[in-house]
Parts: C-alpha cells; structure tokens; sequence
C-alpha cells in the first residue's frame, strides 16, 4: 500500500510538472470540472488511481513515455484516449430479427507530438503512416490485469513515437526550399483539468428490445410496393478515458443509443425512392416509447409511397421556404460542417492529396448572415425548452473543457470551432474536438447549435411572403421544403453518384443531401409533393441572402460521424448534435433533376407479404 501511494504521489507530481513545462503566459478561463493543480484536483485523481486499474496504467505509461529518446526527437506531447464501452444492437426486418450482437470493448489510441510545438510531426500526409510492422494492440485487454494494460499502452505508445519521428522527417524535408509567409504553429495547449465521473449505465432488456425491434419491422408489412426495409436499435455505454502531459485526467460516462428506420422502393418510372429517420437518446432508458416509434416507423413508410406516386420535378431557380425540421437539417449539414476548420497538410511534391476546405477558413470578420441573426454552439446545455439536446458533453478527446461560444454575431463570422490545432484568426483552442481525425489532428464538431434571430415573422406568414415573391416575380410556382435526407439514408453507392452529379453540373461547394419532402406551391397556396430533385450550388453563401426567420423554435438531433452527409451507418465512431433554428425563407436557390440513368425493376416480382395457404396434400394411392 505505501508503494502505491509513493507511486500516485509521483504521477500527481509528473501531471504538475508537465503542465507547468508546457503552459502558455495567457491561460483561457477555468471552465467547469477541477483544476488538476488543486488539493481537490490531486484528491480526486489519487482516489480515482486507487480504485481504476485502466486510468492508473495510462499515467503510468505516459510517464515512462516521456523518457524516449531512442530516435534523436524531442517528445513535448503525449495523450492516450481509451473508450472502455460494451454495446448491444438488434435488427429486424418485416417482422423478423436477425440475431442481437453483443461486444465488450477498449480501443485504444495514443499520440506522440515530437519536435516543437511551433513544429511538430502532425498536419502532414505522413502523420498517421508508419512503415514499421505494426505490432502494436489498437484495443485493450477486457480484463483488469495492470501488466497487459501497460504492456499493451507501452507497446502502442512505441509505435506512436516511431510513427512521430519518421513523420516530422518526412515533413521537414518536404517544407525545405519553401517559403511560407506567416507561418501557423502547429500545436495549442491548455490549462491542466481533471474531470474524475463514475461511469453509469443504464439497464437494457434485450428481450424487450428485440421484441421491439420486431414488432416495429412488422409495419412495413402493410406497405407491399416497399422492397426494403428494416429497423436496428443499438446501444453503447460505458466510459471515456484520457490523459496527456498538459495534466489533463478525464475519465466521463459516455452513453448514447438509436433507432434507426430506413426504407425504399423503385417508382414505376425505375427511379429509387428512400427515406429513414433515426431517434436517439444519450439516456438509453429514455428512448421513447413503443407507440411513439411506431409513428416515427410509419411515417418512414408513408413518406416513400407518396413520394414514389409524385410527379418528377423541374430545374427551378427562385425563392425556397425550409420549414419546420428542415430548416435546423441545413443549418446542421451545411453552416455546421464548415464551422470546424482543418488546415491543408503538408505534402511532397507530386503527394498531395485532395482535402476538404472550410467555406469559413480565412473569412473571419465577414458576413455570413443577415445582420440580424446570431449562431451560439453551446455544449455546456443538457436540455433547451424541456427537451434533452443530444450535443451535451463535459470535456473533448482532448482534455478542454468547452464553453457557450458566439459563432456569428449580427451576421459577422467572429470566431470557428477548434482543436488543439492552431487556426489563423483564432486565439486558442475551445474544447470542440469531438472526433478522431487525420493527419494526427482531430475532428472539430459542433455541439448545441442555436440559430437566433431578432427579425421574425409568424410561421404561416412565411409561406404567405412566399406565395407574394412568386406572385411579383412572375413564376408559376414556389418550393417548399419539410425534409431533408440529412443525415443521408441512402447507400455508399448514392453518396458517389451525389459526388459525381455535383462535380458535373458545376455547381460549386461539397454535396448537398437532396430534400425528401419538396412541394411546389402554387399561387392558391395549394401544395404538390415532388421528387427526383437536388439542390445545385446550395453553400454557405447562400445564407447571407436569407429573407425571413419564423417565430418559432425548430429543434432537430442527429448523430455526426464526420462522413459526408453524415451518412448512416457509417464510421467507428458517432457524437451527438443538436440544432435549434426557425423556417427560413431564402430568398434564391437552384434545384435541378436527377439525370442519371435509371435502374430496370426487378426481374421477378416479389413474394407476397401475406401468409400464403398450406400447400394441398398429396392424394393417396
């Protein structure tokens, strides 16, 4: 026992020095949670190493990390991430359940930064490339065993510095003979925190959920034009570990769990019909009821019926209404995903590989709403108007702790979500790296976005200003917007054929996911559902020009992934968002029609949903 304390007392001390070794002069405001320098800090951390095998192994190895000097680089940075979840999932479909999955599981992920932090061996092609036989576990063991942690932390540490060392090589030599103007750092610290939580899960009854999952599948029974369809819940709990050498300990509960409902089917016409929608919760015994569900699964199923009876829209260019839930779905999809920034890496020549490039990079200080709108990413909210929001979170895979953060204020781009990467126009980091990233970076994510207005106009005048633009212009029409395939349904298969379509038609900007529920609104304010359209040049441009905002508050969740359209389904790892925005009237769009080829329908026709009657018996001779 005395041993132990020695040793705690030691990694309390090496926490401490390591954050005064490497603290800026201007440390950003003490968020919530403990300062790890505290008497309260170290009394929490040594309880914690007391009683948590996982945390202790962590900083024991940090510690013996920073001694590694076998290659010639200098290690300033250190972290190590574990995420100790155990998951159960269930699908189903038409009424019958595949079998339920269930794992136990650690991944692990380590990072060395070597040289400094104004160079560093991250922000390359080659950060994440290691040409070295890759011995090293990427999970750890189930079991509590302090050797095979360690063993297995030492062993992935070890790879990470050789991976460091051969990749800052690569990227000095890469950069010798160039000249940049300005250059950026390559790393932001922190303040030393500590965030100890006991981890809480909640009871899952897999039998109720598989019975569930069943029953609900069982809806689209009563939709026989529908070809697929199915319904998966999955629920992961457990909690997040991570350490570095700024002094940051942080061990959370991390919990979420979904329903998830997908169909389709082709029009007469060959044309593939698809719609889903996905309830989710970061309380898994919060999930909605069953009866709720069944709604969520049968509009899902009625929304593909009629859009497979609706006529094929025509190229529009002209004044475009998002309401209700569709209005948060572009703001999330489009405004949401330029708001975190990676900057281009480094590259040899002849290398460089194509990124994705924030709309929002170098535009700092310029207009990106009306004067009168205001965007605030706040994940430090649990609930907004009595609903959950699913982007609440404590602390980043980063160890910062985030604060409510003015995005956009009197439509002026005032700052960006960050990392520990540095961006130009931004001071430090804020606590939104909320995903695993490339090029030794990671993923900037928003959290609580909350789209205000101080213009607003009852929402069925929306429509009315709608009807009087078309009405002065001329146009025979205007369009109407209630949903949008965001996050995206449709297969990796559809994601390409986007990419392609927007490439062709010149459009500009990353893919846009195509709107679900369009109308065409005619003069008399009568509606007609229309399909087979997609947005063309749809960026973030388009939202300085917005007419109009509702007076009410439309909130839409959804689960990031960092994939394009944040497609379903897709990724090792997901975080909650929410968005909260009123319609909004544009004041002009472009939709153009789908023109690819379509598919021929199925050779043969499908089987009855029904039960088909007992085969005759055979007569006897």
């Amino acid at each position: 026992m005395r041993d132990l304390t020695i040793m705690i007392r030691r990694l309390i001390i090496f926490a401490l020095l390591a954050s005064a070794a490497f603290a800026q002069p201007k440390p950003a405001p003490a968020p919530p949670g403990i300062d790890a320098a505290s008497p309260p800090g170290q009394a929490r951390i040594n309880a914690a190493l007391n009683s948590d095998p996982v945390l202790r192994a962590i900083l024991e190895e940090i510690s013996r990390a920073r001694r590694i000097t076998t290659l010639g680089e200098t290690i300033y940075y250190i972290e190590v991430s574990v995420d100790d979840a155990e998951s159960f999932s269930v699908g189903a479909t038409l009424g019958a359940a595949f079998a339920p999955t269930r794992a136990r599981f650690r991944p692990l992920r380590a990072q060395v930064r070597v040289g400094s932090p104004k160079l560093d061996n991250t922000n390359s092609i080659f950060s994440d490339y290691f040409s070295g036989s890759r011995f090293g576990a990427d999970s750890l063991p189930l079991d509590n065993d302090p050797i095979a942690l360690r063993h297995t932390i030492w062993l992935s540490l070890d790879r990470a510095y050789k991976t460091a060392a051969e990749a800052i090589g690569r990227k000095s030599a890469a950069l010798r003979g160039v000249t940049v103007s300005d250059p950026l750092p390559d790393y932001w610290t922190s303040p030393p925190r500590a965030l100890i939580e006991e981890p809480r899960r909640a009871k899952i009854d897999e039998d109720v959920w598989t019975a569930r999952v069943r029953a609900l599948s069982s809806v689209f029974l009563d939709y026989p034009d529908i070809t697929n369809s199915s319904v998966d819940f999955e629920s992961s709990q457990g909690a997040f570990y991570h350490a570095n050498t700024t002094g940051a300990v942080v061990r959370t509960p991390d919990r979420v769990a979904y329903l998830r409902v997908r169909a389709s089917r082709q029009a007469p016409d060959g044309m593939v019909i698809y719609d889903g929608a996905v309830v989710q919760s970061l309380d898994p015994s919060a999930m909605p009821a069953e009866a709720e569900l069944r709604k969520t699964v049968d509009g899902v199923a009625r929304n593909v019926m009629a859009l497979s009876a609706a006529p094929v829209g025509q190229a529009y260019s002209g004044p475009v209404l998002f309401a209700g839930a569709a209005a948060p779905q572009v703001i999330s999809e489009i405004v949401g995903a330029h708001l975190g920034v990676m900057r281009r890496p480094v590259s040899e020549p002849g290398r460089a590989i194509p990124t994705p490039i924030s709309e929002f990079d170098g535009r700092i200080g310029a207009r990106v709403l009306p004067e009168w709108m205001d965007l605030v990413d706040d994940p430090t909210l649990a609930s907004h108007a009595k609903r959950p929001l699913l982007g609440h979170y404590d602390v980043d895979q980063e160890g910062i702790f985030p604060q409510p953060l003015t995005l956009v204020e009197n439509g002026i781009l005032k700052t960006l979500l960050t990392s520990r990467q540095p961006i130009r126009g931004v001071t430090g980091p804020n606590g939104r790296a909320r995903l695993p990233g490339v090029f030794g970076v990671k993923f900037a994510r928003s959290s609580n976005l909350f789209l205000r207005s101080r213009k607003s106009e009852p929402e069925a005048q929306l429509k009315s200003r709608l009807i009087n633009l078309i009405r002065q212009q001329n146009r025979p029409f205007g369009i109407i917007v209630r949903k949008m395939d965001f996050p995206s349904s449709g297969s990796a298969d559809d994601l390409r054929r986007l990419s392609a379509r927007a490439g062709r038609s010149g459009g500009g900007g990353r893919p846009v996911s195509s709107p679900v529920l369009l109308y065409r609104v005619y003069p008399d304010g009568r509606e007609e559902l229309l399909r087979g359209l997609r947005f063309r040049g749809f960026t973030t441009r388009a939202f300085r020009d917005i007419l109009a905002a509702g007076d009410q508050e439309h909130q839409f969740d959804f689960l990031d992934n960092a994939a394009p359209l944040a497609l379903m389904g897709v990724g090792n790892y997901i975080v909650g968002c929410s968005t909260i925005a009123p319609s909004l009237l544009f004041q002009e769009l472009e939709l153009e029609p789908d023109t690819d080829d379509l598919p021929k329908p199925p050779v043969v026709p499908p089987p009855p949903l029904a039960a088909a009657p007992a085969p005759p018996q055979a007569a006897g001779r």
